[in-house]
């Protein structure tokens, strides 16, 4: 049987094709994908930035519904509505022992590695999928990877009840560490972003207050002594050396945001020693994909279709990676079938 894929064959060199739908393997679902996001990882494959192989069908970010299963694997999730954790690891080096399966000395990833979801079958292991409520939209269970990413994030960062914050870059991630943020106990936060688009999604989305990048300054004066959390949601190095300057004594600073290898960041150590502020990083998802299972499905919900601004088919892969260089709108997703 037959199915379409998007090939990557070579950086910036993409094609649909028409392929063998795959089989599932001894301890493999086959997940029939109904939405499958776009991050900034996937304009790094792209563009031969990551250490993905080629050719491959990128798509870490996914849901769809399981059609098959293998040996070893039981016939009750045929049918299912399910999210798709990407992390694979080995499960025996000191990382992974150590509960830092992130940093897995044999680390892959469905869609960075090995084939993924811009396709409309994908295989899986069966250890990496979850249940997903059977009324759950597809294109909210696509959100579910980047939301464990902001889950994980909040796991390394305390957030006092009554918090306040400061992000800079409202992109889908930002947007979602956000809604995570005030979910978890900070009281308002204060979004910066170039885009006038985007800061008005993150006023309807939660935010207290938006203010544009260059108008940055007019914080001091509303906030004389800093902010308790402050993030940069950009990746971008000039950010990061301003974004710290607005940390209270005692605060913390989250880099969030993923900056390109060999990228320095001009920082003065004397700020962050008279202030006493506490630096924190996160990197991907760590064991944490379940419990955004667990958010997504709550009442209390942190995420909604309406982050999802941009649908396109499988045929317009390259269109969607434009569109997000673009800046336009917030998630975009392909949409296979």
């Amino acid at each position: 049987m037959k199915m379409q894929a998007v090939v990557l064959w070579e950086p910036k060199r993409a094609t649909l094709e028409y392929m063998e739908r795959p089989d599932a393997a001894a301890g493999e679902m086959i997940v029939a994908v109904k939405a499958a996001g776009i991050c900034g990882t996937d304009l790094k494959i792209y563009d031969g930035d990551y250490l993905s192989p080629y050719p491959l069908t990128p798509g870490h970010e996914l849901a769809g519904t399981v059609v098959s299963v293998g040996s070893g694997v039981s016939v009750d999730w045929v049918g299912r509505q399910v999210g798709v954790d990407p992390t694979l690891t080995c499960g025996t080096c000191i990382f992974c022992r150590s509960r830092q399966s992130n940093h897995c000395l044999n680390w892959g990833a469905i869609g960075d590695t090995v084939n993924g979801g811009f396709a409309e079958f994908v295989a899986v292991p069966a250890k990496n999928v979850y249940r997903l409520p059977q009324d759950m939209p597809a294109e909210v269970g696509a959100l579910i990877e980047p939301l464990a990413c902001a889950e994980w994030a909040l796991e390394r960062v305390p957030v006092r009840p009554g918090s306040q914050a400061l992000m800079f870059g409202m992109g889908p991630m930002g947007v979602i560490l956000m809604r995570l943020l005030l979910r978890g106990g900070a009281s308002a936060l204060t979004a910066v972003d170039t885009s006038p688009q985007r800061l008005e999604l993150a006023v309807q989305l939660g935010a207290s207050r938006s203010v544009p990048a260059d108008s940055v300054d007019s914080l001091v004066e509303a906030h004389p002594y800093g902010f308790d959390l402050v993030v940069d949601a950009t990746g971008a190095a000039g950010v990061m050396a301003q974004a710290i300057r607005f940390v209270r004594p005692g605060g913390a600073y989250l880099l969030f945001g993923v900056a390109a290898r060999g990228t320095l960041a001009a920082i003065e150590p004397y700020w962050i020693y008279h202030r006493e502020i506490t630096i924190y990083s996160s990197m991907a998802i760590n064991q944490s994909y379940a419990r955004a299972v667990e958010i997504a499905a709550s009442s209390s919900a942190v995420l909604e279709p309406r982050l999802v601004t941009h649908t396109f088919p499988l045929s317009g892969y390259a269109e969607a990676i434009q569109a997000i260089r673009a800046g336009e709108g917030l998630k975009i997703q392909l949409r296979p079938g």
